[in-house]
């Protein structure tokens, strides 16, 4: 049976998906809150990946991994836990923690590997 949504359901407040990553090698029960993105955030960090002129930036798509992190973990009041200044330090972090991170924050935010491909194929252009 087929139901289409109605608009006041649609629109009404929806909870976004968060999980703990556990981050054992920060010590024992030591976990990262990964939260997934909302539309709005999702087009704010994909527009993050772009310098001033709009296009795509080398240096920032370099880092999006690390920029990846800063925009998806959250304490658990929703504050963030990183900031736009910490993207070199968690880029020079064991590639391995930062991958569980990352790979949590892809699934909750709708992230398919064809879309990182994408972004990856897009920078080919501006080299």
């Amino acid at each position: 049976m087929r139901k289409v949504i109605e608009r006041t359901v649609f629109l009404s407040d929806t909870t976004i998906p968060r999980e703990d990553v556990p981050v054992p090698e920060f010590g024992e029960g030591v976990v990262v809150p990964v939260w997934g993105m909302s539309a709005g955030e999702r087009t704010r960090f994909e527009q993050s990946l772009l310098d001033s002129s709009g296009k795509q930036s080398k240096a920032r798509l370099g880092e999006i991994r690390a920029r990846l992190v800063v925009a998806s973990c959250r304490n658990d009041d929703g504050s963030p836990i990183f900031t736009l200044e910490d993207v070199q330090s968690i880029g020079a972090k064991r590639a391995d923690v930062i991958e569980r991170i990352v790979n949590t924050a892809q699934r909750l935010s709708g992230f398919s590997n064809a879309d990182m491909e994408a972004v990856a194929k897009n920078s080919d252009a501006i080299q």
